[in-house]
């Protein structure tokens, strides 16, 4: 498993390559047109138990050997170099609050009752990773991987009722050769979290340390995921104990409120559902709290004949370019494709499904968010931007997605965002598509060119024949965001389009006091209150 990190590493946007093989990957390798066997895994696989908190020096090597681990940020080697990739996972604010930090984590029951968890420790615990904060740079301290934390009475599917909840951040720092980069300040790169039901096991694990250099190599044992006795991999090791993953309980909503010391600004991409999001200024920065149900993801891990290969797929895989693989050309070889959020991921999955029956190979259940890194639209780039803020958050339980904010499509005046899954879950039932967008009002009003007054929105979801689906939709404007949803559609290949309107403010004034009707939300339960100035009952929130 070392050489799938220089996958990851080289494939900037792509940390959600798989690594969940058994055969170690190649990085570069190019398939022959004469391989006997050709496989695809696609597998949404966060970064969050991979790597403790580290300082690599030289960071812009493509191939990976060269980018080594420093002692600290003191080490000579980070000195010397004039890039470096810095690895920081956040600590829970009751440890370090001087910085970025984790500050509270909370489950949702089905009524709607609120339950705060409790930080119990940090995990791995007592790493070599683990440091004090570093005040020029502008970064927290270090504790393991993340957290353990406990919800009181909210059982998962292993029977307890702990999580493990961690935010990484990945960044660089490009300086002069020779100077410390402990006087440098630290900006944010990819941001990734998530919280993950999991069920303590004992063996013979080790706490997750990080490799000499990003290639991998080192210490046997030490890096990189452990694996349960039925080869599931572990959320997160220490010395004799695997956290395995388990599935979430029936109905919950969960959320984790999280302290930045700067600026957060762009747009996340979610495995969450019906999401709330608020962005509140403090005195170390801004307070970010996130609020959804976990989803169901699909993946795909398969192997097929060479004669079986779509020709649409052997021009794109038999190319003069190198792949992520494992196995070799004589037994056959699977592929790691370049992230879920790429394109030609996206094409080669729409390819190769009707071949494997359009059914997923698994189905697993998934809370987490990461930034969207990637513009293809002006108008949506320079909004957000303008803004200053967190401009959106996209969800989706789609296995492929759009690897940026939605493209705004000014001949049909609609938000766009593509999205491709299996037909069938892993068990011969209907998948059903969730996506949700929530929006910062400032921002969509900027996109449009709105004024301050209420914007109605629509959404559609489009398949690849131009026709419409049938999904349950939901729009609001609360707290600042404007919220679209849709649920209940089917894949394999949907258009989302959510179109923005405004009335005028004649139009505005003349249906003031007609009735509008407010959609309320208590736990899963939701209620339409109809009215000229409608509120909530007891225990509802607006959604």
């Amino acid at each position: 498993m070392k050489k799938v990190r220089l996958l990851i590493a080289a494939t900037v946007s792509a940390s959600l390559v798989i690594a969940v093989i058994a055969a170690p990957a190649q990085a570069g390798s190019r398939i022959p047109s004469t391989v006997p066997y050709f496989g695809l895994i696609l597998d949404e696989s966060f970064d969050l138990n991979l790597e403790p908190d580290a300082f690599f020096a030289n960071s812009k090597d493509p191939i990976g050997k060269n980018i080594v681990l420093c002692a600290g940020p003191e080490d000579e080697l980070c000195t010397k170099t004039t890039d470096v990739m810095i690895i920081h996972n956040l600590p829970v604010c009751s440890v370090d609050s001087s910085f970025d930090c984790i500050k509270s984590v909370w489950a949702v029951d089905p009524s709607g009752k609120k339950i705060e968890g409790t930080y119990q420790r940090s995990l791995p615990a007592n790493t070599r990773g683990d440091h004090e904060p570093y005040p020029l740079m502008m970064i927290s301290a270090g504790r393991g991987l993340g957290g353990l934390w406990q919800i009181p009475g909210v059982t998962n599917g292993g029977g307890t009722d702990n999580y493990f909840v961690s935010l990484r951040i990945n960044s660089g720092a490009t300086k002069a050769a020779g100077t410390p980069l402990l006087s440098q300040k630290m900006y944010y790169g990819q941001v990734m979290a998530g919280i993950i039901p999991v069920k303590e096991i004992s063996g013979n694990y080790k706490a997750t340390l990080s490799q000499p250099t990003w290639a991998g190599g080192g210490e046997p044992g030490t890096a990189g995921p452990s694996y349960t006795p039925e080869g599931v991999r572990c959320t997160v090791t220490d010395v004799g104990i695997c956290q395995s993953p388990q599935n979430f309980p029936e109905g919950y909503r969960f959320g984790m409120s999280v302290q930045f010391a700067q600026k957060l600004s762009g747009w996340f991409h979610g495995r969450i559902a019906l999401p709330l999001v608020s962005q509140t200024k403090i005195d170390k920065g801004q307070l970010v709290e996130i609020e959804a149900e976990p989803v169901k993801v699909s993946t795909l891990d398969f192997t097929i004949p060479n004669a079986e290969i779509p020709e649409s797929v052997r021009k794109l895989i038999f190319a003069d370019r190198d792949w992520g693989v494992s196995g070799d050309s004589k037994g056959g070889i699977k592929t790691m494709l370049e992230g879920l959020s790429n394109p030609v991921t996206m094409e080669i999955m729409n390819a190769m499904l009707p071949t494997i029956g359009d059914k997923a190979t698994k189905t697993t259940q998934y809370w987490s968010f990461r930034a969207l890194n990637s513009w293809k639209n002006p108008e949506v780039q320079r909004c957000s931007e303008q803004q200053g803020v967190l401009g959106g958050v996209i969800t989706t339980n789609a296995l492929t997605y759009g690897d940026g904010p939605p493209i705004f499509n000014k001949a049909t005046g609609a938000l766009e965002y593509k999205i491709a899954s299996p037909h069938l879950q892993a068990d011969g039932e209907l998948a059903l598509g969730t996506y949700d967008l929530a929006v910062k009002s400032d921002v969509a009003r900027c996109i449009y060119g709105f004024s301050n007054a209420p914007i109605q929105a629509s959404i559609s979801i489009i398949n690849e024949s131009g026709e419409q689906k049938i999904a349950t939709t939901i729009v609001n404007e609360r707290g600042g965001w404007l919220y679209l949803s849709a649920k209940g559609f089917t894949f394999s290949s949907p258009t989302i389009s959510v179109k923005l309107s405004q009335a005028t403010a004649q139009a505005t004034a003349k249906t003031a006091a007609k009735k509008v009707t407010l959609v309320c939300m208590k736990g899963k339960l939701l209620k339409k209150v109809t009215g000229t100035k409608p509120k909530c009952p007891a225990g509802y929130k607006a959604r």
